[in-house]
C-alpha cells in the first residue's frame, strides 16, 4: 500500500459506486427517496452516519478542511449501469471522485471483463472532465457469502483487475481488501469478528461498523489526510 496525499482543503468529494461504497451494513443506514438513477428498477442514495464515508465527512468537518462529501453509492449496482449512468452521477462541480465498486460485476457470467474494461473506461472519461480519481478495491466477506451459488467470480478476481487498473492509469489506490485482510492476520482475528456487529446488516458481506471504521482509517492512512497520532489506539484489537 503507497501513501499518496491529495489536497481536500475545500474540494468537493463525490463517491460513486456499489452498496460497500454506499455504507450498506453499517447502523444507522437508511435508504433515501432520493432516486439517483433508473436502471431496470430505482436505485435509491443512503444516508449512512457510521459507515467509512460519514466518518470521512465528520473528520473533514470537524478538523476544518472545508471539503464537502456527497455520495451516490447505489445498493446492487454493476460497473456496466454505473458507466452508463455516470451523467447522472457526476456534476461540474465535483472535483476528487471515489469510485468503489465491482463486487456485482462477479454475478455476471462476462463480470470480469466488463470490470476491467468499465473500469478503465470510467477512469478516462473522470479524468476529460477535470476530475481527480481515486480508486478502491472491495472489503473481503465470509466464506459463506463469497460462496453463494450466483457467486460466478471470486472478490479476489475483482480485487486483483482493480489493483492492475490503478497501476496502469496512474491514479491512487485505496486497498481496503489488503489493508483488512492484514489487520485481521496481524491481529489474530477472523472477518465475522468486524463484519458482523449490532445494529449492522450483518449478512457476511456488507461491513459492520467495526469494519467501516477500519474502512475509513485505511482511506485516511492512504490518501494522508490528517494526522497519524492517534493510530496506535485506534489498531488496538478492540478498536
Amino acid at each position: 500500500m503507497t501513501d499518496r496525499k491529495i489536497s481536500f482543503t475545500g474540494k468537493r468529494v463525490k463517491i460513486i459506486g456499489d452498496s460497500i461504497a454506499a455504507g450498506i451494513g453499517s447502523s444507522g443506514c437508511r435508504k433515501t427517496e432520493e432516486v439517483v438513477f433508473t436502471d431496470g428498477k430505482d436505485f435509491h442514495r443512503h444516508e449512512a452516519p457510521n459507515s467509512w464515508w460519514g466518518l470521512l465527512a465528520r473528520y473533514f468537518e470537524e478538523n476544518g478542511f472545508g471539503c464537502t462529501v456527497r455520495n451516490l453509492g447505489c445498493g446492487g449496482a454493476n460497473t456496466t449501469q454505473i458507466l452508463r449512468h455516470l451523467p447522472e452521477l457526476i456534476e461540474d462541480g465535483d472535483e476528487i471522485v471515489f469510485v468503489l465498486m465491482g463486487l456485482n460485476d462477479r454475478k455476471r457470467v462476462n463480470g470480469l471483463f466488463e470490470c476491467r474494461e468499465n473500469t478503465a473506461r470510467l477512469i478516462d472519461l473522470l479524468r476529460g472532465m477535470g476530475k481527480e480519481v481515486v480508486l478502491f478495491t472491495p472489503t473481503p466477506s465470509t466464506y459463506e457469502n463469497e460462496h453463494f451459488e450466483n457467486r460466478l467470480h471470486r472478490t479476489e478476481e475483482i480485487v486483483a483487475i482493480l489493483r492492475d487498473t490503478a497501476a496502469e492509469k496512474d491514479v491512487p489506490l485505496v486497498d481496503l481488501h489488503r489493508f483488512i485482510t492484514a489487520y485481521l492476520a496481524e491481529n489474530g482475528l477472523c472477518i465475522e469478528d468486524i463484519v458482523l456487529g449490532e445494529g449492522c446488516r450483518n449478512d457476511g458481506l456488507h461491513p459492520a461498523d467495526a469494519m467501516q471504521r477500519l474502512m475509513f482509517e485505511c482511506t485516511r492512512r492512504v490518501l494522508g489526510i490528517g494526522r497519524g497520532e492517534e493510530e496506535d489506539a485506534f489498531f488496538s484489537k478492540r478498536a
